[in-house]
């Protein structure tokens, strides 16, 4: 692996830091929001990663990248934000469905699906004259009621769950996988790989689409690259000996190609990795097992950018790519936890893949594989931030976006603090469409989220008022963000990563000079860290979240 950049690779920096004048933006403009699932922050190319990624950094040199952009740690919360603008405790997915706590389950907000207090974009923009079209997974809901067709898609072809093989194998792990087109299952085809399934039915979708005069709203959601990590051999190849390495090398790389691109800042000091052990005290055999890992999650990801290069010339071949907003984004942190031994799946999960999957070398990215990224690549890809999905630091709740489109400024890197709830209200911003009270009939809660309109078009630095608490909780990992400061409460989970870690309790950190959340400021600065408890608290009332009874030692999803 070369830890030096390139003529080439300095020149494509330099074209991504001189940002271009905005366009002028029409009207009535198309929206296609894209969802990868488990992406890490910096896989992409533009945001610093050395996979092949040409048309995601196509897309971010005509239109800019977020680099303060928060979600959810895990994927269905983020993703009822994404559609409804509301924060997901009062949209149905106060948590996962499939985790749901004896003290959560039957309360408002944690129905376990997208609940009838909120409107989804594809109702507002359906009602308002544009087609709604989906490709991918749902994972908001599984009863009937609460498919994409029940929720403002027109048309959509949708796996249900929140994932399964990607070969479309049926295993022991993904017993249950459900396709639907519209209101009604299907069967997928004998030569089903996960991301060109989806893309496939929204070229399809899209095609269907494009005679008329109405707009279109498209929703792609990937189930890659979530784990388990498959792809095809060939594509595999393509990344043989890229990551050798290892894991430590590869963040130093990543952060130097982020300074050189804007995206990250020259002074930042990364969190320490935790719960790793350090590359160069594996053996031989550990190395080959993670380098083979890192290739194949490589290769997912490379098959996301085609797929997408695929889609765009579908657009430009239908002349509907000029007036199309796209947005790129990851519904969590990337992937980083271990789960060997944890009873989330069974009674030993690792024992349990023994049994049921062949994880030889040779085999690993196969069908008959499953295997996940480990905290080592995890947390490279999370560099500088703090670990990664699952937890309330930064290295969970931080994703890359990526807008592109009519009125978007070109190659600009906006830091202004933004969040998955606002998305729909950006969209319904740029669409001409006003959020109402009610919706069919039915009351629906106000918007949480803010547009995002200004800053994208280049008028404004920052979305929401600095001094505006931002809040998020899951599985009891709480954090606060306001101004400069965040506060961080990390359950007992985080004992399972690193026994070193010291969670159940509250730290404070400066994330505008410590955005890798290394300095614990809790004792030096009590009162701004009562003040931030204290807004936390506030948010906790306001979006009814019902915490979860702590254990010494936490299950992780």
């Amino acid at each position: 692996m070369q830890t030096k950049l390139t003529l080439a690779a300095f020149a494509a920096c330099l074209s991504l830091l001189h940002p271009a004048p905005a366009p002028a933006a029409p009207s009535r403009p198309n929206f296609l929001i894209i969802v990868a699932d488990d992406l890490g922050f910096s896989d992409i190319g533009a945001f610093g990663g050395e996979i092949d990624t040409p048309n995601l950094d196509a897309l971010a040199r005509s239109g800019a990248r977020l680099t303060s952009f928060h979600v959810s740690p895990t994927c269905s919360p983020t993703r009822v934000m994404l559609l409804t603008g509301v924060d997901h405790h009062r949209a149905g997915i106060g948590n996962m469905a499939e985790l749901l706590t004896s003290e959560q389950r039957g309360k408002p907000g944690y129905e376990g699906h997208v609940n009838d207090r909120v409107a989804t974009l594809a109702e507002e923009l359906r009602a308002a004259g544009y087609h709604t079209l989906m490709s991918g997974k749902w994972h908001l809901g599984t009863e009937v009621g609460s498919w994409p067709a029940d929720r403002g898609f027109e048309r959509s072809m949708a796996l249900l769950q929140g994932g399964a093989n990607h070969f479309g194998v049926t295993e022991r792990f993904h017993r249950v996988t459900t396709y639907v087109e519209d209101h009604k299952p299907v069967g997928i085809p004998d030569n089903f790989y996960s991301t060109d399934y989806f893309s496939d039915n929204l070229i399809t979708l899209l095609n269907e689409s494009k005679t008329g005069e109405k707009p279109f709203f498209a929703y792609l959601a990937f189930t890659a690259p979530h784990w388990p990590l498959q792809a095809p051999e060939a594509l595999i190849a393509k990344y043989k000996g890229k990551y050798r390495e290892g894991y430590e090398k590869l963040a130093a790389l990543r952060m130097t190609r982020q300074k050189a691109l804007g995206v990250l800042g020259p002074n930042v000091r990364p969190h320490p990795m935790v719960g790793i052990k350090p590359w160069d005290q594996l053996t031989p055999e550990e190395k080959a097992r993670e380098e083979r890992i890192m290739e194949v999650y490589a290769a997912m990801v490379d098959r996301i950018d085609s797929n997408i290069g695929r889609i765009v010339e579908v657009l430009k071949k239908n002349g509907q790519f000029d007036n199309t907003v796209i947005m790129v984004v990851s519904d969590n942190g990337a992937a980083g936890s271990n789960y060997e031994g944890v009873g989330t799946f069974a009674s030993d999960f690792g024992e349990f893949i023994a049994k049921n999957f062949d994880n030889r070398l040779e085999n690993i990215g196969r069908a008959n594989s499953l295997v996940w990224l480990g905290p080592g690549w995890g947390q490279a890809q999370t560099a500088p931030s703090f670990l990664f999905k699952i937890f309330t630091s930064e290295g969970g709740l931080r994703v890359p976006l990526i807008v592109s489109g009519p009125g978007v400024v070109s190659g600009k890197v906006i830091s202004a603090l933004s969040a998955a709830t606002d998305v729909a209200p950006t969209v319904l911003e740029m669409a001409g469409v006003s959020h109402q009270a009610e919706f069919n009939g039915r009351p629906v809660y106000p918007l949480d989220g803010v547009s995002l309109t200004s800053v994208l078009h280049g008028d404004a630095k920052e979305a929401r008022p600095t001094d505006a608490p931002y809040g998020e909780e899951l599985f009891g990992g709480r954090s606060l963000i306001k101004g400069d400061y965040k506060a961080l409460y990390l359950t007992a989970m985080a004992a399972n990563v690193d026994p070193a870690l010291q969670p159940g309790r509250w730290a404070l950190y400066n994330l505008r000079l410590d955005p890798g959340e290394t300095v614990d400021l809790a004792a030096k600065q009590p009162a701004k860290l009562a003040e931030l408890v204290q807004n936390w608290e506030a948010y906790a009332r306001q979006n009814g979240v019902v915490l979860p009874r702590e254990k010494a030692r936490g299950r992780r999803p």
